[in-house]
C-alpha cells in the first residue's frame, strides 16, 4: 500500500513532463522520498502514516512538476496550466502541420496542376491550420483557467493510479488521431468526388458537400477536441470518457441531420448503379439504401469508441 501511493505520487508529478525529463526526476523522486523515510524513521519500518507525512512535506505534485519545469511561472497562462498548455500547443501544432502536408499531397494527386499553385494552397492551408489549432488549444486552456477545471489533484487518496499498459494513450495516438481529422476536413472539402464511378459520376454531390461544408468542419473540431483531452490525460480515464461521449455524440446527431437535411450523395450516381444491374434488383435496392448503411456503420463506430474509452476508463 505504502509503495503504491509513493508510486501514484510519483507518477502525478512525473507525467506531464517531457519524456527525456521523466524517467531522471521519477529516479530522483523515488530516492529522495526513501532518504526521507529513513531520516524520520530511523530505521523503523516506515507505515502509510510516515509515507503521508514526508509526501505533504514534499507539496502537491502539481507544484513540485512546476519545480522541475518552472517556464510556466512565467506565462500569461498559468500555473498549473501553462507547461501543459506549451506541450499540447507544440503538439496540435506538429500534427496540423503533418496532417496538412499530406492531406495537400493526396489532393496534388487527384488534382494535378502547376507546382506554384499547388504550394500556394499547402502554404494558405499550413497558416490557417496554424491559426486555428493556435485558437484552439488557447481556447481550451482558456476555459480551464476560467473555470477552475482541476488537473491535479492535491488530496493522496485522490492520485491517480499508475495506469496499466491498456490504459496507457499514447502521444502518438493521439496525434495520429488528430492528423487524420485534418487530412479528412482538406481532402473531404477540397475533392469530395474522390468517390464515384470510372466515368468521373460521383458517389458524394460536390455542391451539397460544400454547401454545407460547417458540418466536416465541426466534425473534425469534435475529433482533435476529443484527441487533445487523450493527449492531456495521458491515459483512459473518466475525462476521456466523457469527452469520447460527448464528442461522439454531438458527431453522431451532426450527422444525422447532415444526412438527412442535406443533400451530401449524388442522385445520379445511384441512378446509374440501377441502370448497370437492371437484372439484379437486389444489388440495386442496397445502393439506394447506401446512405442509411453509411449512417448505421458510422454510428457504429462511434459506439465502439465511446464503449473502449468507457472500459479502458473505468479499469481504475
Amino acid at each position: 500500500m505504502e509503495n503504491d501511493l509513493m508510486e501514484r505520487y510519483i507518477y502525478a508529478v512525473t507525467r506531464r513532463l517531457g519524456s527525456k525529463q521523466r524517467q531522471d526526476v521519477a529516479r530522483e523522486l523515488r530516492s529522495l522520498i526513501e532518504d526521507m523515510l529513513s531520516e524520520r524513521c530511523a530505521g523503523a519500518r516506515p507505515t502509510e502514516r510516515d509515507l503521508r507525512v514526508v509526501l505533504t512535506e514534499l507539496g502537491p505534485p502539481g507544484e513540485l512538476a512546476r519545480k522541475y519545469d518552472p517556464a510556466g511561472d512565467r506565462a500569461l497562462i498559468g500555473p498549473p496550466y501553462y507547461g501543459m498548455y506549451k506541450r499540447v500547443l507544440g503538439v496540435v501544432l506538429v500534427c496540423m502541420a503533418v496532417g496538412m502536408t499530406l492531406a495537400h499531397g493526396i489532393l496534388a494527386l487527384l488534382k494535378p496542376g502547376s507546382w506554384f499553385l499547388t504550394l500556394g494552397r499547402w502554404l494558405t492551408g499550413l497558416a490557417a491550420g496554424t491559426v486555428f489549432a493556435f485558437a484552439f488549444v488557447t481556447a481550451l486552456f482558456a476555459f480551464f483557467s476560467w473555470r477552475g477545471v482541476a488537473v491535479e489533484q492535491y488530496n493522496f487518496d485522490d492520485l491517480p493510479p499508475v495506469p496499466k499498459k491498456r490504459q496507457t494513450a499514447p502521444v502518438w495516438e493521439s496525434m495520429a488521431g488528430i492528423a487524420f481529422c485534418v487530412v479528412f476536413l482538406v481532402v473531404f472539402l477540397g475533392c469530395p468526388q474522390i468517390l464515384g464511378m470510372a466515368d468521373g459520376t460521383p458517389l458524394l454531390s460536390v455542391e451539397g458537400i460544400r454547401a454545407s461544408w460547417p458540418v466536416p468542419v465541426l466534425l473534425a473540431a469534435l475529433g482533435i477536441g476529443r484527441e487533445t483531452v487523450k493527449l492531456l490525460e495521458r491515459r483512459y480515464s473518466r475525462r476521456v470518457f466523457l469527452a469520447a461521449l460527448i464528442a461522439d455524440g454531438l458527431s453522431a446527431a451532426l450527422v444525422i441531420w447532415w444526412l438527412t437535411a442535406c443533400q451530401v450523395f449524388n442522385p445520379a450516381f445511384f441512378e446509374k448503379i440501377g441502370a448497370l444491374f437492371p437484372e439484379d434488383p437486389g444489388f440495386s435496392a442496397f445502393f439506394e439504401k447506401f446512405p442509411t448503411f453509411f449512417l448505421a456503420v458510422f454510428l457504429f463506430a462511434l459506439a465502439l469508441d465511446v464503449l473502449d474509452a468507457f472500459l479502458r476508463g473505468m479499469e481504475t
